[in-house]
Order: C-alpha cells, then sequence, then structure tokens
C-alpha cells in the first residue's frame, strides 16, 4: 500500500496509552505496511501542529482531551491544517462525541480500551484507502465546479444563472459579502499564522445556505462572483483562487452534510446531474 514506513502522529498526553499505542505497532506484520510503522507522538495540540508542519505524516490517531484543547474543537483545529489527512479519534468520550467528529471530518473512530494490533493496522489501512478516497472524489468535484463556472462564459450564461440570485438578490448579495469576508479571514490566517476559525464560518453559512435549500449552482455563483471581485481589485488574484479552491470545497461539504442531517434536498447535491443538464445547453 505505501512505498515507504508509514508515519502516524499520535496525538496524545497520557503515557500509558503512548507506550500501549506504539507496543501494538510494534507487534504489526503487515503486507500493506512492509516497511513498518514509524510512530510520532505529541502531547498536545500545539505539539501536534509542529508535527504537521515537520514531518510527511500519513493518518493522525487524536485524543480529543488535551492539556491546551478539550473536546470536539480540538478535531476542528487539527482539520484546519490536516484537511487531506486522515483523522482517527482514538478517545474514550461517548458515542454522541464519535458521531460528532465523524460529521465534522474525522475519517474514523476507535476506543481506546478496544484496541488491538489487527484492528489497529486495520483501522490505519482503512483510514489512508477512505481519505485518499474522498480526495480524489473532492478533486473531481472541483473540476466539476470548474466546468459549470467556465461555462458561464458561453452563449448559456443566462440558462446558468443561479435561481436564489434572481429571485433574491439582495440575499444573494448578503451571502457573497458573508463569504467574501470568509475569504479574505482564510488568507489572513494562512499568511500570518492567526486563528478565525475558518471551519465554523463557512459552517455556519452551509446551515444558511441549507435553509434557504441553495443548489450547488448557487453556491458557485457566489464563489465565482467573489473570486472575479477580488481578482480585479487585488494584486492576490492567484492565492484568492488556490485558497477558493479550498474554501468552497469545504464549504460543499458541510451543505451536503446538512442536507443529509434534514433529509431535505438531497438531489441538489447531484453533480452529475448538473453535468448533464449543461452538456444539453
Amino acid at each position: 500500500m505505501l512505498n515507504h514506513r508509514c508515519q502516524v502522529l499520535l496525538v496524545e498526553d497520557e503515557l500509558e496509552e503512548i507506550e500501549y499505542f506504539r507496543r501494538l505497532l510494534s507487534k504489526a506484520n503487515s503486507a500493506s505496511f512492509k516497511q513498518g510503522f514509524e510512530v510520532i507522538v505529541a502531547e498536545t495540540l500545539e505539539e501536534g501542529l509542529e508535527q504537521l508542519a515537520l514531518n510527511d505524516i500519513d493518518i493522525v490517531f487524536l485524543d480529543l482531551m488535551l492539556p491546551d484543547s478539550r473536546g470536539i474543537k480540538t478535531l476542528v483545529r487539527i482539520r484546519e491544517i490536516a484537511f487531506k489527512l486522515p483523522i482517527i479519534v482514538h478517545t474514550v468520550l461517548d458515542e454522541a462525541a464519535a458521531v460528532k467528529a465523524l460529521e465534522l471530518g474525522a475519517i474514523g473512530y476507535l476506543h481506546k480500551t478496544e484496541v488491538d494490533t489487527k484492528l489497529l493496522v486495520y483501522a490505519i489501512r482503512s483510514g489512508i484507502e477512505r481519505q485518499q478516497q474522498q480526495n480524489e472524489q473532492q478533486l473531481l468535484e472541483f473540476e466539476q465546479l470548474e466546468a459549470i463556472a467556465a461555462s458561464g462564459t458561453n452563449k448559456s450564461t443566462k440558462t446558468l444563472e443561479s435561481e436564489l440570485r434572481k429571485s433574491k438578490p439582495d440575499i444573494f448579495a448578503e451571502l457573497v459579502q458573508s463569504y467574501a469576508e470568509i475569504m479574505e479571514l482564510a488568507l489572513e490566517q494562512k499568511a500570518y499564522k492567526v486563528e478565525h476559525n475558518i471551519s465554523d464560518r463557512l459552517n455556519a453559512l452551509a446551515r444558511q445556505l441549507g435553509f434557504l435549500q441553495v443548489t450547488p449552482r448557487d453556491v458557485i455563483e457566489i464563489h465565482t462572483t467573489v473570486i472575479k471581485e477580488k481578482s480585479s481589485a487585488s494584486r492576490k488574484s492567484q492565492a484568492y483562487a488556490m485558497e477558493g479552491r479550498l474554501v468552497i470545497l469545504e464549504l460543499m461539504g458541510y451543505l451536503t452534510a446538512y442536507y443529509r442531517k434534514y433529509f431535505i434536498g438531497l438531489n441538489k447535491l447531484n453533480f452529475d446531474k448538473i453535468n448533464s443538464d449543461l452538456d444539453a445547453n
């Protein structure tokens, strides 16, 4: 599966758990990981973030209860940095917390008291495979988004205009402003290493969009409107475009979760249907 030693980041502050985790992987013998495993330990959230910057981590095991961060916000912070890495929550919290962690992007959940070597290796393999599939799917979705956005320059522009923009121009303008503010904060956070809780802001925006029952086309229209405005008015046009890719994918993810949670408008997220409609225009 990997042609290198698997780099496992364990974010955990209890020494007994650290030693037990290391002992389990030291016994592992898997054809999928012929080079074995290297466990990199961080005992605080800040140390975990530092290790992510210093090492080519393959997978993260995260305890949500750390000296400098408690609860689900620990996952949110890690996800902001390691959004393309598989993160498995490794804790003793109840199942409700586990479900919340999965909703917020964790690839899996392991209860500390139920782990053995075989299960741990299986979790690592399946976590890496599922994350790779998600990353590929996100790339495909973004390519589809770009195709839809680019098609706005052809003769069918009027037919592609979002319903939200036509029916509620004032609300559309407010959403564009909110999205633009998030984009600015995302760039500032990346450039100056400050904390703006971008994920929380995007999640809140997704709930607002979900309440309005918007379609992906509406979201794309908001996104492209902001990108065009920023690109024409700023020397940072490339930075906006690059960061915008991550922002819109995360926003789409939260919007998908909203629709799944409330069982409404699932057909609105059918990108294949949108592409078929575009091809027919």
